[in-house]
């Protein structure tokens, strides 16, 4: 029971092992999963807000050389409008770069330290020489216009363009990163259900070998008798009342023989309950000896026993249980004293189909009709 229980133990502590491995593997591509999927998020903000940043500023761009391009004068609420955009666009564009995380440093602050300060500069610079245009004189207003497209280029030729190609990489790469996540969960997958496979195997052999041999000792013990070592009652009203109808339900021929030990209560009472117990083993001995292996024999009383002879015709039960108390007769039974006492008993056989009866209980019925007349008619004889 030990062994039972620490093999037991032993795969339980396997199948658990390998579902927190599972989990904890699982988790952690979960969270790198999370991880890439925010930080694609962030940068697509950033390229988003750096978008609209540069929209803003070519808006405003427009709006102020209208009058020098033959588009009539400036409307100032729209400028103020297309100004205040292209504020609102830079804290946007600002504040996305604050938040976001790049594990994978494409957008690599640290190694331009003047990249935020020198955007806040050209951008001050550049509302500076827009707002000029408005309020110069036309002569004037002229140099500022295009002081303003010069730091327009510079603005997001060497700064922003530059930051839009380092959030694509990094996007590129987060791809990649996503892509061999998915593989690593695919062969994660593949991995778990050959562990299962494996495991179900395992459990399949443990079973076979630990639980099922468990299983039929435990069997073999509820359908033993513990005296004789032959089957018992509960054997006979189970498997072996199955293993009958079945041989009706197929109309193969059986026979049923049963037997009791004759005078064995004297018996009983004259050598003592040692020597009753010794007799009753040497009957079960007796009835297997004169059996084939195929055949069952039940004690299913006292004193009396059963055996079920598939296949067996009448005649060939009569003369089965004929050989049975013949031996019996003979041998007799050694008592704890040292001497021999003679011992017999009495039979009934009943056979199917030539009894012309179809049914397990009253084929069984019958043998023991048979019996009592064999007891009836002096005992020590076989009646079918």
């Amino acid at each position: 029971m030990r062994s039972f229980r620490s093999s037991l133990g032993m795969l339980l502590a396997v199948v658990a092992l390998a579902s927190f491995v599972s989990l904890v593997v699982y988790r952690k591509i979960a969270t790198s999963l999370h991880d890439s999927l925010f930080s694609a998020i962030e940068a697509l903000e950033t390229v988003h807000a750096s978008e609209n940043f540069h929209s803003a500023l070519h808006n405003l761009l427009t709006i102020s050389s209208r009058p020098y391009e033959g588009m009539g004068k400036t409307d100032t609420t729209q400028y103020s409008l297309a100004r205040q955009e292209a504020v609102d666009s830079y804290q946007r564009l600002t504040g996305s770069i604050g938040r976001s995380l790049d594990p994978d440093r494409h957008v690599n602050l640290e190694s331009d330290s003047h990249f935020e300060e020198d955007t806040r500069l050209l951008f001050g610079s550049f509302l500076k020489e827009i707002d000029m245009v408005l309020e110069a004189p036309e002569d004037l207003a002229t140099a500022h216009l295009k002081r303003a497209r010069v730091v327009f280029d510079e603005l997001f030729e060497k700064h922003l363009n530059v930051l839009h190609s380092r959030h694509e990489a990094r996007l590129e790469a987060l791809k990649v990163n996503a892509h061999g996540l998915a593989k690593r969960a695919d062969l994660f997958f593949y991995l778990q259900i050959a562990i299962l496979i494996a495991a179900a195997i395992v459990a399949f052999l443990f079973s076979d070998r630990v639980l099922l041999k468990r299983f039929h000792a435990v069997e073999h013990g509820a359908f033993t008798d513990e005296l004789t070592g032959l089957k018992n009652r509960r054997y006979l009203e189970g498997p072996a009342m199955t293993a009958v109808s079945a041989l009706i339900k197929s109309e193969l021929a059986f026979s049923i023989i049963i037997a009791d030990v004759d005078h064995f209560k004297a018996f009983n009472d004259s050598n003592g309950h040692q020597a009753g117990d010794i007799a009753l083993r040497e009957v079960a001995s007796q009835f297997q000896s004169g059996v084939r292996k195929t055949d069952m024999v039940i004690r299913y009383g006292g004193e009396e026993f059963l055996a079920i002879l598939p296949g067996a015709d009448k005649a060939s039960a009569i003369s089965t249980a004929d050989k049975i108390r013949i031996l019996l007769e003979k041998k007799g039974v050694p008592l704890p004293s040292g001497k021999i006492q003679m011992l017999t008993a009495s039979f009934g056989v009943a056979s199917y189909p030539e009894d012309g009866i179809d049914e397990y209980q009253a084929i069984f019925k019958r043998a023991d009709e048979r019996l009592y007349k064999a007891k009836r008619s002096g005992r020590n004889t076989v009646v079918g």
